[in-house]
């Protein structure tokens, strides 16, 4: 996200020159997150009725991300930060009545060691890794990783280049197989059979600089990236079960053929053109395993059982222009997907996309009176299930919101927020849901929920 660092809360600072050979040590809380409530005509829970991958964050879950930054300053121009970021998913304790639940995962657990002279950075550890998104949408079109590695940094004059290589590995049968069989002497003992890890290597670089005055300025980013999953052996899903292997592990092994991919794409970014305004167009190709994205199971595969020959190609955009009285948010995206199959009648081959725009009205520092109407369209290259349509969900969602706001500004957190939405979906997006399925949506449906939002001190955004 763009432009947020400007209203970040002021760190706080603990002196700790007795510390060996540090200057000083700087820490600071930083959170974000939101909370949401909701209720339909009925007073039940409201029901997502997005179609898309990526529909407007209106129907998102509450989630929460509480973050340590530590700043440790060695006296000589290098600087060493610390970040470890909590995370808490929906639903909430006091929702569900579960504490202590399952929800929590650490999505930050990194190094990073700076040098002031020269600008350059490195780093290491677990990492969220991305740019810049499209907020309405909570969505990074181009680049956004989680991976365990390391990477480097390097400013040079207007230009900022960015390389990395991490990790990733699936609790999931593609990328891990266990299983029980009998031990030499007694009872059973557990076997590793699979075990890889998806390799991804990023490279980015950025181009930034005034390009008029009061502060226009204009970026230009190009985009990499590279995906490598090795070979393995596995045994098939059908002789196992309850994770044992039904009969002799050494004669039911089937080979697994290594994987790869890539990413090419790049952005162009305007900013600067009023308070927190921007303006930043995306494209991004991706193939072969990149096209399932950076954690996705290949399907749809071709004869091989290999995702070479997957395609996805994105192009997106996400804006904001802002005044003293008002403010206009925009974005949205267009994607299209084949897997590696090579049938062009084919229910996994989509297109999709989606458009939403969010009017504000500023009534002094802390009141804002908004409205946000959004459109969205899942296309499949294929007929249905029943052989006689092809069919096409869309959904348009009309909203009115009441915001009251910490300070006045599009991205000025925190928030609370009293929304009141209409959403109207056509046949084909009630026809997903079987009958009696109380998440297939009615023609039009209406839904008020309340929720607050905040964000400050967050490396994350």
């Amino acid at each position: 996200m763009v432009a947020l660092g400007a209203f970040a809360l002021p760190q706080g600072a603990v002196l700790a020159d007795d510390a060996e050979g540090a200057k000083g040590l700087f820490t600071r809380f930083g959170s974000y997150g939101r909370a949401n409530v909701g209720f339909d005509a009925d007073g039940n829970a409201p029901r997502d009725t997005n179609v898309i991958g990526h529909g407007p964050r209106l129907f998102e879950g509450s989630y929460v991300e509480l973050e340590h930054f530590a700043s440790l300053e060695s006296g000589d121009g290098v600087r060493a930060d610390v970040v470890m970021t909590l995370a808490l998913f929906d639903p909430l304790a006091h929702y569900t009545g579960i504490y202590g639940g399952e929800g929590w995962a650490l999505r930050n657990a990194y190094v990073r060691l700076h040098e002031d002279f020269t600008g350059i950075s490195v780093w290491a550890g677990s990492r969220m890794y991305r740019g810049d998104d499209i907020y309405l949408l909570d969505y990074w079109p181009l680049d956004n990783l989680n991976t365990v590695g390391g990477g480097v940094r390097v400013p040079f004059r207007t230009f900022d280049f960015r390389a990395h290589v991490g990790v990733n590995r699936l609790e999931d049968a593609f990328q891990t197989q266990t299983l029980s069989v009998p031990a030499l002497t007694f009872g059973s003992q557990d076997v590793v059979v699979l075990d890889r890890q998806r390799v991804i290597g990023s490279f980015r670089a950025q181009w930034s600089d005034d390009i008029g005055e009061d502060g226009l300025g204009m970026k230009a980013v190009a985009y990499a990236e590279a995906h490598q999953l090795p070979a393995g052996q596995s045994v098939p899903s059908e002789l196992v079960g309850g994770g044992t292997a039904m009969y002799g592990i050494e004669e039911s092994l089937e080979n697994l053929d290594p994987e790869q991919g890539y990413v090419l794409g790049g952005q162009l970014g305007l900013f600067g053109f009023g308070p927190d305004s921007h303006l930043n167009l995306f494209a991004r190709y991706a193939s072969g395993l990149a096209a399932y994205g950076e954690t996705g199971i290949p399907f749809g595969v071709n004869g091989l059982g290999s995702a070479e020959g997957a395609s996805e190609f994105v192009v997106a955009f996400s804006g904001n222009w802002e005044t003293s009285a008002f403010a206009v948010m925009g974005g949205g995206y267009l994607r299209m997907f084949a897997d590696a199959d090579g049938e062009d009648v084919d229910l996994d081959d989509v297109t999709e996309g989606g458009v939403v725009i969010r009017p504000l009205l500023f009534f002094g520092e802390h009141f804002q009176q908004g409205f946000e109407v959004s459109y969205q369209q899942l296309r499949p290259h294929g007929i249905d299930a029943d052989g006689d349509a092809q069919r096409i969900p869309e959904v348009w969602q009309l909203s009115v919101m009441e915001v009251f706001s910490w300070l006045k500004g599009s991205y000025k957190r925190p928030q609370v927020r009293l929304v009141y939405t209409a959403s109207l979906s056509n046949e084909a997006a009630q026809a997903r849901f079987a009958e009696g399925d109380r998440r297939k949506p009615e023609d039009v449906e209406h839904f008020v929920g309340l929720s607050a939002e905040w964000w400050f001190n967050s490396s994350t955004y």
